[in-house]
């Protein structure tokens, strides 16, 4: 199936390219087509950012794989490198090794991928939102109105559940149970359990019943969340969600940069703090495996020097005494 290209990004690149007087190729190339074939037999969900990413890679080398050389794969990283974030890097030549790989295995491809380096982006895992910031960011959501009621739940369901922000949206009424709700996962399609407290259940609720109210007359959407555009028939996008974090983060007086997915660090390093095994919080949060589950679980410094002084400055030892003992020297 070929899909229209218009990738901004591509744009940037072969005008990169045209500039330094080098040959570009827009059309679409033989070898994309043969390995996205290939590709749509494996992953269906993935094709579409493959095809995305390797046209992308072949029109800015504007060669075919037998005739790559290391230089092509370089440059091109650096390339993209000055117009994506290093995630986004690390996605994009990920899917390109792979294309790589696909015509390696034919013998199609005479240059050594061990040679081919993904770079790997640091995440910033240190983001989680702290129990005094979410506080702050309650008592700056004052329940004036149903959309004001509405972030409230948004704010409260996120500190509550680790859900991401798109399975937040996807909410829908029938998927609501009183302290549940079965959604599904977003990375992996599968359905999964969360859970909120009392205090939330009894916000969700008001926020459910003061939907129907303001919405008794409109045909509307039977997402939970109803958005400001569409006259209301429209679910909350992921965007306007971000953009009402950040606003109630400027109300709340929190200087640093707090966005949801802050509240899923935050929720997972509650979990990790209170000794919950590795393999209950990946099912709690949606992960495939516990392994990743170290992505968020590691300590901010701000954590690291809170965990130094409770265990050496709030304790005898801390203070040079021995339990049991008197005072010693210390050197």
């Amino acid at each position: 199936m070929q899909i229209e290209k218009d990738y901004v990004a591509l744009d940037r690149l072969i005008n990169i390219r045209r500039r330094l007087g080098q040959k570009i190729i827009t059309t679409t190339h033989g070898p994309v087509e043969e390995y996205l074939m290939w590709k749509e037999t494996h992953s269906r969900t993935a094709f579409k950012a493959y095809r995305i990413w390797v046209e992308r890679f072949q029109s800015f080398v504007g060669k075919d794989p037998e005739k790559l050389e290391l230089s092509d794969i370089t440059m091109f990283m650096r390339m993209i490198q000055a117009v994506y974030s290093p995630k986004n890097v690390e996605y994009g030549m990920n899917i390109i090794y792979n294309y790589l790989r696909f015509w390696k295995e034919q013998g199609k491809l005479s240059l050594p991928l061990y040679l081919v380096k993904v770079p790997t982006a640091i995440a910033n895992s240190h983001n989680a939102i702290t129990e005094d910031e979410y506080q702050q960011m309650l008592a700056a959501l004052q329940e004036y109105g149903i959309f004001d009621l509405r972030n409230q739940c948004i704010i409260r369901l996120l500190h509550d559940t680790g859900m991401r922000v798109g399975e937040l949206c996807a909410l829908n009424i029938e998927d609501m149970e009183e302290g549940t709700a079965v959604i599904k996962t977003e990375k992996t399609t599968r359905k999964r359990r969360v859970f909120w407290t009392d205090e939330t259940a009894r916000v969700v609720k008001e926020y459910m019943i003061a939907r129907t109210q303001f919405c008794q007359s409109a045909k509307l959407t039977s997402a939970l969340f109803i958005g400001l555009k569409g006259n209301f028939r429209d679910g909350i996008t992921s965007r306007s969600v971000e953009r009402m974090v950040k606003e109630t983060t400027r109300l709340a007086g929190i200087e640093r940069i707090i966005c949801p997915h802050s509240f899923r660090h935050g929720f997972i390093h509650r979990l990790a703090k209170k000794g919950v095994p590795d393999a209950i919080i990946a099912l709690l949060v949606g992960h495939s495996t516990p392994h990743t589950i170290a992505h968020y679980t590691k300590l901010s410094r701000l954590e690291i020097e809170e965990t130094y002084r409770k265990i050496f400055e709030d304790n005898e030892w801390g203070r040079g005494v021995m339990p049991g003992e008197g005072v010693i020297a210390v050197a």
